[in-house]
């Protein structure tokens, strides 16, 4: 009983805790653009690279589908936008560095959702040839 309800938790907050990392690292970029520093985002909900990592990984071997995991695609690609920005500057106003994250939740967004649909078409072929 307890090893089932383990699994069950691992897989929940595999999948949902892949969105939760998405949404905060997008509610973080948002108000840091504005001059607002949140203490509960930053500490509380703040996740460096290896725990994505991790996630990912845990994503990729219980099989789930590209679209959970592409919040953490985009959680990566800001923490490489961050790290670049911090370490060499990047000459561009906060509204501008806005722009390019919400352009890159849009992207993140439409590909998870071409490789999707394509991924979804292909079995449904399948399995409509196969019967």
């Amino acid at each position: 009983m307890e090893q089932k309800l383990n699994k069950k938790l691992l897989l929940l907050c595999v999948k949902y805790g892949t969105w939760l990392i998405g949404l905060t690292y997008f509610i973080q970029i948002v108000l840091d653009c504005f001059g607002i520093y949140s203490f509960l985002l930053t500490y509380l909900f703040s996740v460096s690279i290896v725990p994505i990592i991790v996630l990912l990984l845990f994503s990729i071997f219980l099989g789930f589908c590209i679209w959970h995991r592409m919040p953490l695609y985009y959680a990566i690609l800001s923490d490489i936008i961050n790290t670049i920005d911090y370490y060499f500057g990047i000459p561009i106003t906060s509204m501008e560095i806005l722009i390019i994250y919400i352009l890159l939740i849009g992207v993140v967004i439409l590909v998870g959702c071409f490789i999707k649909n394509k991924y979804n078409v292909r079995k449904r072929n399948v399995k409509e040839s196969s019967t």
